[in-house]
């Protein structure tokens, strides 16, 4: 019961995230400003909505601040290096070339848990692993290769979101006590306090006419805090790497969410591409799809 709660978690986190990522490329390409400024108001919002939902969501059995304050810093610290990564690669390249390589940091997540964590996997779970990273490859190969700035940038996102997530289990696993719901709900806020302070001294360096602009960053706002809650939830169900491996998904998502928009005219947003090129990307999407069944089926 678990896992098939944690699958219906993971699944919608991977939708709502998709949906952000489009939010992200649509203020950038259409309010013409920069993706710092959009990082910055973003999370400044972020930060309002958790600050305002923390007194309510805060429960005595929590615990004292030393119990989770170490992976409460990691989780948030990583975050933001990551996010701060991902929005430049956003800036320079499409939203469904960028999502599906996130997958990527599966392959660190699993590394990590094995060799310093002591976890073991069974054969069908590394399929999966390696799935997923086969279908990331073939999806960057499809409608060319990416610049290698966008690929560098990838790459440091995944790894920092790698150890965000980890840090993000141990969190969940500090706050148990308090129940999964409620744990995945604190732990998004208490993170998303930390990043919209830091956001909220970064903003004499983010230009002018900053508060005209926070109705546009309100739709990534809002669905990214959404997001994270549901991946909060997912990790303290199902674990980190299962919980990447059903986040790969939103690959998928992305491409048929993209084709859909460049079908419409809105080519600022996703680029119209060849046919075969989105056969292409839908086949590597289907990949990591089955690497969640492989997964599943291994554990």
């Amino acid at each position: 019961m678990a896992e098939t709660i944690g699958i219906v978690l993971g699944l919608a986190m991977a939708a709502t995230q998709s949906v952000s990522l489009l939010f992200v490329r649509l203020f950038v390409v259409r309010r013409h400003k920069g993706p710092v400024r959009l990082l910055i108001l973003g999370h400044v919002l972020m930060g309002a909505i958790a600050a305002a939902a923390l007194p309510f969501l805060w429960d005595p059995r929590a615990g004292q601040l030393g119990t989770f304050i170490g992976p409460l810093l990691g989780a948030a610290g990583f975050y933001l290096a990551g996010q701060t990564c991902l929005v430049f690669a956003l800036n320079r390249t499409d939203p469904s070339r960028v999502s599906p390589l996130l997958a990527l940091k599966i392959v660190v997540l699993a590394l990590v848990t094995a060799a310093a964590l002591g976890r073991t996997y069974s054969p069908l779970q590394w399929a999966g692993v390696a799935l997923s990273v086969g279908a990331a490859f073939v999806l960057n190969a499809a409608g060319g290769r990416l610049p290698r700035a966008c690929t560098v940038l990838v790459a440091l996102t995944c790894a920092a979101y790698a150890m965000s997530d980890l840090n993000v289990k141990a969190l969940m696993d500090a706050l148990g006590a308090v129940g999964r719901l409620r744990a995945s709900l604190l732990g998004t806020s208490m993170c998303y306090v930390l990043t919209g302070l830091a956001a909220l001294a970064m903003l004499p360096w983010a230009g002018r006419g900053l508060w005209r602009e926070m109705r546009y960053a309100a739709p990534f706002a809002l669905t990214w805090l959404t997001a994270m809650v549901l991946l909060f939830a997912c990790f303290s169900f199902v674990g980190v790497v299962f919980g990447n491996i059903l986040q790969s998904t939103r690959g998928l998502i992305s491409i048929v969410l993209g084709a859909r928009i460049a079908a419409m005219g809105m080519n600022h947003i996703e680029r119209r591409h060849p046919r075969r090129v989105l056969f292409r990307r839908l086949a590597a999407a289907a990949m990591m799809s089955l690497a969640i069944a492989l997964w599943a089926a291994g554990g």
